[in-house]
Parts: structure tokens; C-alpha cells; sequence
């Protein structure tokens, strides 16, 4: 039997460690809970950055992103998905805007524009994250409460969370965003700390508390049921 792919892109290595951590492991529960046969393949892979290009205007490359997709869709892949943070996204994607409200008119406007210019791309899933990958470590205190002793710290995280029940509204700005709170509390390490909390905090936490996300992971699963 034909296998099918699913590739799922990424901007960074903490976003890769979430894919295998959590994501993947669990789409492969979803395919063997739902008895689907077709054989899939589930892979994430980093597409090049601004950062790694020494360039301003965001880490997100659009260009960059539009030929990794272009390649992937001439390997025949069967659904392709993005994973990338709506902070400092350039001013290079369709439809740019800084209203974090208005995120679908994005992702909108990247579908159109890649199935004009890509025939040849099936499922195409865009998702880019509000605002920030961090957002979805405050789901709760768990991961927190294992990385940081200091009472008086985690009382300033415990308080963001009671601000935003819904973690995907902490705001964005540049000194506001998820990441740059969590600094500003104590010596947050992106890759190392956020991979032991989302592991302590686990899928579950996560799909319940952070409804985009949610709604990204429940798009996958019905392509692959589609796809059956």
C-alpha cells in the first residue's frame, strides 16, 4: 500500500521539540484510534529563518517558505502545515497585518496565494500561532513549578495565567510577548525550559486551554480522516 506524508514547518528548534514531543506521537495515536490503514509518514522540519539569514523584518522568510512548500508539493506530500509565531511575522506574508485579531485573514490569504502559485499542493493547513510559541506553556503551573523554587517568581506567573484564561491572548508587543515576560521573571532558556514544560504540562493541557491551537490540531486530524 502507498504511504501517504504529512510535513508540518516550522521556525525553530523548541517548535521542533513540541512537534515531537507531543504533536506527532499523538496524530499516530489518532490514525491507530481511528483504524485508518493508509500508512502516513508525520515529520516536522525548520525552514530557513531571517535570524539564520542575519536579515531584519521578522524570522519567518515568506520566500523561503514558499519554495520549501513548492518542493515538498512536487514530492507528492499529502498535507502540508505551518507552526509559526504571528509576533514579528514580516511584512512579506499576504494579507500582513499587526492585529492579532485578525490571524485567519493571514492564513487566508497564505492559502490562496500558495494555491495560485503551486498547483501541484494538495491540503495545505496554514497555522501561525497567537502570538508566540510560549504562549501555550502558560496552560499551567506544572512545567513551571518544576523548573523555578522561588515562591515570589512563580506568584508572577501564576498572575499572568489568572490575567488570560485563554494564553493565546497574553499580548505580543515587544515587550509584552509570552517569551519576554517569562525572561523578565527568570533565566528563561527558549529551548531547554520550554521542552521540559510542555512535556510536563502535555498534550491534553494544551489542547484545552488554547483554543487556535486546538482548532490547528483538529484541522489535521480531519485531513487524515479525510485522506483516509
Amino acid at each position: 500500500m502507498v504511504g501517504k506524508r504529512l510535513v508540518i514547518l516550522v521556525e525553530g528548534d523548541s517548535e521542533v521539540k513540541l512537534m515531537n514531543r507531543l504533536i506527532i506521537p499523538k496524530l499516530y495515536e489518532y490514525i491507530t484510534s481511528e483504524g485508518i490503514t493508509t500508512p502516513w509518514s508525520i515529520e516536522v522540519c525548520k525552514i530557513m529563518t531571517n535570524r539564520q539569514l542575519n536579515k531584519k523584518g521578522g524570522n519567518v522568510n515568506y520566500e523561503y517558505l514558499k519554495n520549501d512548500i513548492r518542493s515538498f508539493a512536487s514530492q507528492g506530500v499529502s498535507i502540508t502545515t505551518t507552526f509559526f509565531d504571528f509576533f514579528r511575522l514580516p511584512t512579506s506574508f499576504p494579507g500582513h497585518t499587526t492585529d492579532g485579531n485578525a490571524i485567519d485573514d493571514v492564513e487566508s490569504a497564505m492559502k490562496e496565494d500558495l494555491k495560485t502559485s503551486i498547483p501541484n499542493l494538495q491540503t495545505f493547513i496554514p497555522y501561525i500561532q497567537k502570538y508566540e510559541f510560549e504562549a501555550l506553556l502558560f496552560s499551567g503551573m506544572e512545567g513551571f513549578e518544576f523548573l523555578i523554587d522561588d515562591k515570589e517568581n512563580l506568584a508572577k506567573i501564576q498572575s499572568i495565567n489568572d490575567e488570560y484564561p485563554n494564553p493565546e491572548d497574553i499580548n505580543g508587543g515587544r515587550d509584552t510577548s509570552p517569551s519576554k515576560r517569562l525572561m523578565k521573571i527568570f533565566d528563561y532558556h527558549k529551548v531547554g525550559d520550554s521542552e521540559d514544560i510542555i512535556e510536563i504540562l502535555g498534550f491534553e493541557k494544551i489542547y484545552n486551554k488554547c483554543p487556535r491551537f486546538a482548532q490547528w490540531y483538529d484541522s489535521l486530524t480531519n485531513a487524515l480522516k479525510e485522506l483516509h
